[in-house]
């Protein structure tokens, strides 16, 4: 087979390897926005499209905090509280809508319990990475093996992103069916107390 899945191969042994911060190494001198832009971008680089990408923009940082998914910022600086949402955020966004990512979210602004969801995103991330990149590198290499011609090599690699994508789309789906799943939880939670204030008058 031509050297048409050399990059991809290449690629994704470097993903293999790609790791973020974890919450002890995030900066806490305080970050002005455009020092996050860069930190982020920096973090996940894996996720830009070239050198010329961003994946957070001022205005988007600023919308954030107005739709209340990341805490204000403290003396225009920004803390790893700020840093690890933003980056999950920034994961995720092309994934869930700025309504899901606050569902997500939600209760998770406080440092606590901003470190655990943070730790435990890195995990899934990680894992996630490895076990992905894994796979698809098997089905390239088996794909690379069978010598393909051209027009075979465009047939293969067109079924494989048409499967990765149905796959990723029936995972978004149950994701949101969760996500409304935990608005009820929320929403029942609020209700009970108000409704234990009405007995008691």
């Amino acid at each position: 087979m031509p050297n048409a899945l050399e990059p991809l191969l290449d690629w994704l042994e470097r993903l293999e390897g790609s790791q973020m911060a974890d919450w002890q190494m995030l900066p806490d001198i305080g970050l002005y926005m455009d020092q996050v832009q860069t930190y982020i971008d920096r973090q996940l680089g894996l996720y830009l499209k070239d050198e010329q990408d961003r994946l957070l923009t001022a205005a988007m940082i600023n919308n954030y905090i107005k739709d209340n998914l990341i805490p204000r910022a403290e003396g225009k600086k920004y803390h790893p509280v700020h840093l690890a949402l933003l980056m999950i955020t920034a994961a995720l966004k092309p994934v869930l809508s700025m309504q899901d990512l606050n569902k997500l979210l939600d209760g998770c602004r406080e440092s606590e319990d901003a470190s655990r969801l943070y730790q435990y995103f890195l995990n899934v991330h990680s894992h996630c990475l490895k076990t992905s990149a894994a796979d698809v590198r098997d089905i390239l290499s088996h794909l690379q093996a069978q010598d393909l011609d051209e027009q075979g090599q465009r047939t293969a690699l067109r079924k494989l992103a048409l499967e990765l994508s149905v796959e990723a789309r029936m995972r978004v789906l149950v994701v949101e069916k969760l996500l409304d799943a935990l608005d009820q939880l929320a929403a029942g939670e609020k209700a009970e107390p108000a409704a234990e204030g009405k007995k008691k008058k």
